[in-house]
């Protein structure tokens, strides 16, 4: 049988955790391809954060031409509704959707940086978290893959700080450098946060057949969950957007909370509203509703 053929963004932090799915579905014989100059990568005239797919169609494009089986995505970048052709068929198990703040000096938290501390992120949604609680520290943009946003920290010239997902940190192996993670009251996770999602065609049943035990049927629920009020909100990877659904086990099954908020990039502006239900797609419709009346 030939090797199946997995497709994944080139980064440091792609590649590693696309070689751990690979060791999980050994003795099954896999090639990993990974696509270098995707939009939201390039090291210069980057897409837009703004874009739909900003990270993930030059790797769908791919899968759609049959020159790779399976396509390796963070959920958070994948674009709201599925492309023709193309669906989600299995999700790992979801890490810690916790945004984290790494810090110049070591011991500082979001709290103890002193005023005017400058803190680096290009996402609106950390950006406008901070300055509602901090509004004395500074915000500047700054993209790039995780490792190379770190060596900012090493530079005088740099910031202070820098917000990045705490499940890039493990996945990198550094979590050591963590210095606080932050609660998802003070900034709310992105919809798909911490997923990692494998995508195939929806005509190739053999290569869903092959990979469908790697599914977590909790992160599964969860992450199409968050999908529909992704959608349901008019979504996309850097929206002024945030929102979670969690799982709580029962004696009587599980709950559901859904959470979404909806800002202002200024930080003036939150509207934050939770609803717990047993049923999670309906109770994300009643969330995105009121969201969206507000």
């Amino acid at each position: 049988m030939a090797p199946l053929r997995f497709g994944a963004r080139a980064s440091l932090m792609s590649l590693k955790q696309s070689t751990s799915i690979l060791a999980a579905l050994a003795p099954t014989s896999t090639t990993l391809h990974p696509f270098h100059g995707e939009g939201g990568d390039r090291s210069a005239d980057r897409a837009a954060l703004e874009s739909a797919g900003v990270f993930s169609d030059q790797i769908e494009s791919a899968l759609l031409a049959g020159h790779i089986d399976v396509a390796v995505h963070c959920l958070k970048d994948v674009p709201t509704h599925d492309t023709p052709g193309l669906c989600l068929t299995a999700y790992l198990p979801r890490d810690d959707t916790r945004d984290c703040l790494v810090t110049r000096h070591r011991g500082a938290t979001l709290d103890t940086l002193p005023a005017g501390a400058t803190i680096a992120t290009a996402s609106v949604r950390r950006a406008a978290a901070v300055r509602a609680h901090r509004p004395d520290l500074t915000v500047t943009p700054v993209r790039g893959p995780v490792h190379e946003r770190l060596r900012l920290l090493d530079d005088p010239a740099g910031p202070d700080a820098l917000i990045v997902a705490t499940c890039s940190m493990e996945r990198l192996g550094l979590a050591e450098r963590i210095a606080e993670r932050i609660h998802p009251n003070v900034i709310c996770p992105p919809l798909g946060a911490a997923i990692i999602a494998l995508q195939t065609r929806t005509d190739d049943t053999a290569t869903r057949e092959q990979i469908a035990h790697l599914n977590h049927p909790a992160t599964a629920t969860e992450a199409d969950t968050e999908r529909l009020l992704l959608a349901s909100l008019g979504g996309y990877c850097n929206a002024p957007l945030a929102g979670t659904c969690t799982t709580r086990p029962t004696p009587h099954g599980p709950l559901y909370t859904v959470r979404a908020c909806r800002f202002t990039p200024d930080g003036t502006s939150l509207t934050d509203f939770r609803r717990t239900g047993t049923d999670p797609l309906a109770t994300a419709r009643t969330v995105a509703h009121k969201i969206a009346g507000a």
